[in-house]
C-alpha cells in the first residue's frame, strides 16, 4: 500500500520561504487588511452636499460697454501760457465812477473751451504694418494720410517716436502723445 502524499494547500512561493520571510509577509497582509477596514469604517465625513438641495442657479453678470474712445492728452492745459497772469489788478477809478471791468487777456482752447474749429488738427492711427522689416504707420491728419517710421517727419509739426505692432508714440511740437491702431486725438 501506498502512503499518501500530504498536499500543502500554500503556493509554492510561500512553501519555499523561511521563517523570517513568513513573519514579514504576515505583518505586510495584516497592515494592508488594517488600511483597508479603516477607509471603510472612517465614513468620510458625513452627508455630500448639494444631493439632497435645490440646484444653484449661477447667473453671469451682463457686460458693460465701454466706449472705446482714446483717452485724452492733455488738451486741457494745451490753451494756457504760463507767462500771462491769471488776474489782472484793475487801477482804481475816481470816485463815484463805476470800476473798469476787466478784459481777459489770451485765449481758451482745449477740451470744452473756445472755437476749436480752426486750429485743431485731427490725427488718427489707421495702421501699423511690417515693410522691409521695419514698422511703418499709416496715420491720418485731417484726411491726410501719410506711412511713416521711426524717426520720421510728417504734416510739418508731427514726429514718429517709436512703434510696436499695434500703437506707436508721436510728438507733435514738444507734446508727447501716443495712439493705438483706430485711436484719434484732436492736436
Amino acid at each position: 500500500m501506498t502512503v499518501p502524499t500530504k498536499q500543502s494547500r500554500l503556493p509554492a512561493r510561500l512553501r519555499t520561504m523561511d521563517r523570517r520571510q513568513k513573519t514579514l509577509a504576515a505583518v505586510l497582509g495584516g497592515l494592508a487588511i488594517l488600511a483597508v477596514v479603516f477607509v471603510l469604517l472612517s465614513g468620510g465625513g458625513g452627508a455630500i452636499e448639494g444631493v439632497n438641495s435645490n440646484p444653484v442657479v449661477r447667473t453671469t453678470p451682463t457686460p458693460t460697454v465701454t466706449s472705446t474712445t482714446p483717452p485724452e492728452t492733455g488738451q486741457a492745459f494745451e490753451g494756457k501760457d504760463p507767462f500771462q497772469p491769471l488776474v489782472v489788478a484793475v487801477p482804481a477809478g475816481p470816485s463815484g465812477s463805476p470800476a473798469p471791468t476787466p478784459t481777459p487777456t489770451g485765449s481758451v482752447t482745449g477740451v470744452n473751451g473756445g472755437n476749436n474749429s480752426s486750429s485743431a488738427v485731427t490725427v488718427t492711427l489707421l495702421d501699423i504694418r511690417k515693410q522691409s522689416g521695419k514698422l511703418v504707420a499709416t496715420v491720418d491728419v485731417n484726411g491726410k494720410d501719410y506711412n511713416v517710421s521711426e524717426g520720421q517727419t510728417f504734416a510739418n509739426n508731427f514726429r514718429v517716436l517709436s512703434l510696436s505692432s499695434s500703437c506707436g508714440t508721436f510728438v507733435f511740437g514738444d507734446e508727447r502723445f501716443s495712439l493705438c491702431i483706430g485711436q484719434q486725438v484732436n492736436k
